[in-house]
């Protein structure tokens, strides 16, 4: 019988390893995409601006619809490099006194307008509150989790936020005899989760996704 024998502690350096091999080549990744984008944004933008009066509608909605995906993809790149900094403690957050209502309102007055498109009732209520936190990080983190709120929100639903003792619960419910998404699907980790986690670990905070007790999606944050 052969026994191989591992010193100790060499797992955890090839898994450390392994993780520094991951987020260097999606850094890398991330960074690359960058270029390509901006030219398309540039194009479109051209493209657009090229057109005459006489343009079909339908042709002037499909360059526009294609330059607001490319403005998301540009985000989700910008995501994917900061959530990696953040998790490797390469970018830090920036501390100071924030007004977590503040914030939240702001949050609720972006997404607004795209919760009305789709029939989604918006609604919030906050208790003022102030943290030591970073007021950019804490924006995207709520954009993010608002963005995927709607993405899981049905016409005739309603996006409710609340900020209470600490805490920020975005609820997506939806409307009676509705069916919604699957919990198992809903609450998998996604980009926008993962970079909301991140922004918010390196605040002090967190985020966890959950279903209460009516079966609703629950996005939760933990402030600082």
């Amino acid at each position: 019988m052969t026994v191989s024998w591992r010193p100790e502690g060499a797992s955890a350096t090839r898994r450390g390893h392994l993780r520094l091999v991951r987020n260097d080549v999606s850094s890398l990744l991330a960074h690359d995409l960058k270029t390509p984008l901006a030219a398309i944004a540039m194009n479109l933008d051209f493209a657009l601006g090229e057109l005459g009066p006489d343009a079909s509608a339908s042709v002037r909605g499909a360059l526009e619809d294609c330059r607001e995906s490319n403005h998301q993809a540009v985000g989700i790149v910008s995501d994917m490099v900061d959530a990696i900094q953040l998790a490797s403690g390469q970018r830090r957050a920036q501390l100071a006194p924030v007004d977590a209502q503040a914030r939240l309102s702001g949050a609720v007055r972006r997404i607004a307008a795209d919760a009305a498109a789709r029939g989604v009732r918006l609604v919030w209520a906050a208790e003022p509150t102030t943290i030591q936190g970073d007021s950019d990080l804490l924006d995207r983190a709520l954009d993010r989790l608002f963005e995927r709120a709607l993405r899981y929100a049905r016409a005739g639903g309603t996006i409710e936020a609340t900020l209470k003792l600490g805490d920020i619960a975005i609820r997506v419910a939806v409307p009676d005899g509705v069916v919604g998404v699957p919990d198992s699907e809903a609450t998998a980790q996604s980009l926008a989760t993962h970079f909301a986690d991140a922004a918010m670990s390196a605040q002090g905070g967190a985020v966890r996704t959950e279903a209460d007790a009516s079966g609703a999606l629950v996005f939760v944050v933990s402030l600082p």
